[in-house]
């Protein structure tokens, strides 16, 4: 390039074209120079230049941006080159003048990832310098550039803070302190400013934003570099002046709140946020350390002040314009503040279930003076009453904008209600914190709470917010009150009649009640009771009843159904309502979360009630079908779906062939790995395929088509091996035939690839497969396949390299101990010609693998694998082979062995194979195929063969014991008559 620059620059000018073709072409253009010597540089360059176009500048940024994520490292595939890298380094601080927020973004992400690579080995002054740029606070101008170099330190600290390695956390907590006492004397300079200048200067705001940078700068290095904040002088001091200082901007935003000045609020909200973001990750992080501050426990209670202060206008915001004065984050900072108080006072490091290996004795007695200092100074029996009664009574309640909600988009309210988000919303929040307060002081609270359930009467509006406040604290109290609530009596006297009371307002306690009863009915409730129950429920069900009570009772259903204490007799006789008024449920709602819940309901139902509920199959399919079609565009509906239809398939049985047509297309698509959606649906739709398999009682045309689609499953990921060689041996077993003629020559092929590369765990099912298909198959349909596909000639190369565990190449050769049940001699051929292709050819090939085979046989575990080996090699002999007769020693010993083992046994070991008795959740307890696999079991020459008999013939073909007398040891040869003859 005669003018490298000027090029670039045309390039990316081009590249922010809306003509397309322009586009296109620069961005190819950018992706082939990015390897070229100077580009990042280059890059830097415009980006830098001023005079340039804005959007230019942040596209050279973006790719800048990128290079340094790509190219930097040194292991990097092109990584740019050190000379480069020095250039661009020292360019990068002198960018702090740009008066561009988006470019000077840009520029302090870039510097944060260099930072997290080359520091401080290759860039050993770049603190050094940051700090230097931040020690005097400026004004004017230089107010951006202080700004702007904050930000950057703000980056680079929070990059190195996330360092993994050892050293890289050593090297913080070295630069910690130094870089803390920095930015807490910027810290100070600015609040000093802001405070002496409130209101008269125009730089406000810029202050505030650069003073909630220090904070969070100061929070980074508090909770990831300072390990022990209340020893180290400087940190006590800050914690001691933001205190004061949160009082004092608290009290600036009072004054604010009345002159509208909505910026300025804004800017002093964020900083205001800070200080709470500070304190609440102190507390997670150093719990104790900062119990241990001077002044921890008057920012505690300052935040608990204002909590109980806003109550009133939080608790009775309907009818009022409070809302907006409300400081709902503040609020939440307090409220987790005192969560994480509540947790810490039960930090009690004396209890036996504590790992007191993990902690010092300096530290426990720290920790039990943190204990004490939180127990003394806030958690005191009259806050714990107090904290009690504000949560429940002002921060538990239903708010107007709940209730807005419920009215515009019940089902979003609903699912929002359902979702797990206490650190944002004030009422999760409350109620996170309630769970902590009763757990904690259950002995306390529990007469309280019990009091309120029995005295607090409905007389308005504000009264069944706070029975629903009430009820609230009932559920999420289920296990600490659990055996002082008689819930029993509760649901009998007083929660079926409110629920049966359908005044339109009573709809926030008939949602509340059918909530309570899901949080109580898994709690060891009587048969009586659990009728009671399931009676409330399914009235809250019906479709005149409004649809977030109805979301609610049918969740409860779930929860009830799916208990340990189930009783499919109770359910019996609601099952129909139950299931038509959920089906019914499904067809009112629109959202596809809301689908998906009661979908998920459904299947809890199906599972415990199992065969009861096939009668309601074909409702479910006509009512599911659509849905279907409908989730064309989200894979993770279209998964729960799945999920269902497998359900129903498995609950009818031999009859789900009925549903073929459909089900069947929909295992293709799911499984077809051209389809984007299939790493979302391939886990489950092998579970739907394989218990359609499992149902069938005879060979369908459809499913037939799809076997080749099951072989070429197999070398798709591993994750789903398993699965698909059960798929495969179901076909096996519903028509051998058509799996060999289909795709024999294939399956055996993919089954190969397994034996050099496999884990060891997967042997014992590739080679349940193929001895399955032996099994089923006479060696003159699969012979040549199994020939041809390399799959022996794998076997005998994995167990002469003895690459594998031995037991696995055990497994593998238990396929020649089939085959020589079937034809000793095609085994005895194969072997021969295999060592006869060996370069050179090997004489005694066959001996070599028998002499092996005997060696390795004591790694045969399984009575089944034994009994088949010792058939296989006794077949062989009987091919009176020189080779086998060189063995015959090895094969008597084997013989006593075996022969031994079989006559102490049941018969039953030798029925099932490991794989036979692995389990699977798709697996139909009784299905046709159960069927066909017992009558194969019982038909295997394993099980039925005698192995003494067999013994004793093989030693008549050869003219008895004498002619073994001069072969054999004599004890053995004793042996193994006395266990023929006994």
């Amino acid at each position: 390039m005669t003018d490298a620059r000027s090029q670039l620059l045309g390039v990316l000018i081009d590249a922010t074209s809306q003509d397309y073709t322009r586009l296109k072409q620069s961005e190819t253009l950018l992706k082939q120079w990015e390897t070229e010597p100077s580009f990042f540089a280059t890059l830097q360059d415009i980006f830098y230049d001023r005079l340039i176009d804005h959007d230019v500048r942040f596209l050279s940024g973006i790719y800048l941006k990128n290079g340094v994520d790509r190219f930097w490292r040194r292991t990097a595939k092109n990584p740019i080159s050190q000379e480069e890298k020095i250039m661009i380094r020292n360019r990068l601080l002198q960018f702090m003048a740009e008066p561009s927020k988006k470019l000077s973004t840009q520029n302090t992400v870039i510097v944060a990832r260099i930072a997290r690579l080359d520091y401080p080995a290759q860039w050993p002054d770049l603190m050094t310098n940051l700090l230097h740029q931040i020690e005097s606070p400026g004004d004017g101008d230089m107010l951006t550039v202080h700004h702007r170099s904050l930000s950057t330190l703000n980056e680079v600290i929070g990059e190195l803070s996330t360092r993994v390695l050892s050293s890289g956390r050593r090297q913080f907590a070295e630069l910690a302190p130094p870089t803390f006492q920095v930015i807490a004397n910027v810290y100070i300079s600015y609040v000093n400013q802001i405070l002496s200048h409130w209101g008269h200067s125009g730089d406000t705001l810029q202050q505030l934003e650069i003073l909630g940078i220090c904070i969070h700068c100061l929070r980074i290095l508090m909770v990831n570099g300072i390990r022990d904040i209340h020893k180290f002088d400087d940190t006590k001091v800050f914690l001691d002046v933001s205190y004061q200082h949160l009082k004092n901007f608290m009290e600036y935003r009072s004054v604010l709140l009345s002159n509208s000045n909505v910026p300025l609020q804004g800017a002093l909200e964020n900083v205001i946020d800070e200080y709470g973001s500070l304190y609440i990750n102190l507390q997670k992080s150093h719990p104790v350390s900062v119990a241990l501050c001077p002044h921890w426990i008057d920012i505690i209670s300052y935040y608990w002040s204002y909590v109980v202060e806003e109550g009133d206008k939080v608790a009775h915001q309907f009818g009022k314009k409070t809302s907006s004065t409300i400081f709902t984050q503040f609020l939440l900072h307090g409220l987790q503040l005192i969560k994480g108080t509540i947790k810490n006072v039960a930090y009690d490091t004396e209890r036996p279930d504590f790992d007191n290996l993990a902690i010092t004795d300096e530290e426990k007695a720290l920790a039990a003076e943190g204990r004490r200092i939180i127990r003394e100074g806030v958690v005191t029996s009259s806050f714990v009453h107090t904290c009690a009664e504000t949560l429940v009574s002002k921060y538990m309640l239903l708010t107007p904008s709940d209730l807005e909600q419920w009215e515009e988009d019940p089902e979003e309210w609903a699912n929002a209600v359902d979702a797990e988000n206490w650190e944002f919303e004030l009422r999760p929040c409350a109620e996170a914190t309630f769970m902590n307060l009763l757990a904690q002081h259950r002995d306390q609270l529990t007469p309280i709470i019990l009091n309120l359930v029995d005295q607090v009467g409905v007389t308005d509006f504000q009264s069944i917010l706070f029975r629903d406040a009430i009820y609230d604290a009932v559920g999420l109290g289920v296990h600490s009150l659990y055996g002082r609530l008689d819930f029993e009596s509760f649901v009998a006297n007083r929660l079926m009649s409110e629920a049966a009371n359908k005044d339109p307002i009573y709809k926030i306690l008939r949602r509340r009640i059918a909530w309570v009863l899901g949080r109580w009915v898994t709690e060891s409730i009587s048969a009586e009771c659990r009728t009671a129950i399931y009676e409330i429920l399914l009235q809250l069900m019906v479709k005149e009843e409004d649809l977030v009570v109805r979301l609610s009772a049918a969740h409860s259903l779930k929860m009830a159904i799916d208990d340990w204490d189930f009783d499919i007799s109770i359910l019996l006789p609601y099952l129909e309502p139950a299931m038509n008024l959920l089906m019914i449920l499904v067809t009112d709602v629109e959202e596809s979360d809301s689908v998906m819940k009661l979908i998920s309901d459904l299947n809890t139902i199906m599972d415990r009630a199992g065969a009861y509920v096939a009668p309601y199959a074909p409702k479910l399919m006509d009512l599911l079908t659509p849905l279907w079609h409908r989730a064309g565009s989200e894979p993770l509906f279209q998964s729960a779906l799945v999920v269902t239809f497998t359900k129903i398939a498995a609950i009818l049985n031999e009859q789900s062939s009925q549903l073929f047509s459909f089900l069947v297309p929909m295992v293709a698509y799911c499984c077809n790995r051209q389809n984007e959606a299939h790493v979302y649906l391939l886990e489950d739709a092998l579970d739907l395929w394989w218990t359609l398999l499992q149902g069938s009682t005879q060979p369908d045309p459809s499913l037939t088509e799809l076997i080749p689609l099951a072989v070429d499953l197999l070398d798709y990921d591993t994750e789903n091996v398993r699965k698909v060689l059960w798929i495969i041996e179901s076909y096996v077993l519903l028509d051998s035939s058509a799996v060999i003629q289909t795709c024999g020559g294939s399956l055996f092929q993919h089954l190969g690839s397994y034996i050099m590369n496999a884990k060891p765990e997967v042997a014992s099912n590739i080679t349940h497969t193929i001895d399955l298909v032996l099994q089923t198959s006479p060696l003159a349909i699969c012979g040549d396949a199994l020939i041809q596909s390399g799959l022996l000639n794998a076997i005998l190369e994995a167990f002469l390299q003895d690459k594998n565990y031995a037991y696995a190449n055990m497994w593998y050769m238990s396929i020649f101990a089939r085959l020589s049940l079937q034809d000793a001699s095609f085994v005895l051929k194969f072997i021969q010609a295999a060592g006869n292709q060996t370069n050179p050819p090997i004489a005694n090939f066959f001996g070599d693998v028998v002499e092996r085979w005997i060696d390795k046989f004591d790694n045969i575990g399984h009575p089944r694998q034994r009994k088949l080996a010792c058939l296989a090699l006794t077949h062989l002999l009987q091919l009176q082979d020189p080779a086998m007769i060189d063995h015959i020693n090895g094969i008597m010993n084997i013989w006593a062995d075996v022969g031994t083992e079989m006559k102490e046994s049941d018969g039953e070991s030798i029925m099932y194979s490991e794989a036979d008795l692995e389990d699977d959740i798709a697996q139909l307890e009784e299905s046709p195929e159960k069927v066909r696999k017992s009558h194969l079991l019982q038909q295997d020459p394993v099980y039925t063969s005698n192995l003494l008999l067999t013994i004793q013939k093989t030693m008549v073909t050869f003219g008895g014991v004498s002619f073994f007398s001069d072969k054999v040891d004599s004890v053995l040869l004793d042996q193994v008559n006395r266990l023929l003859t006994h």
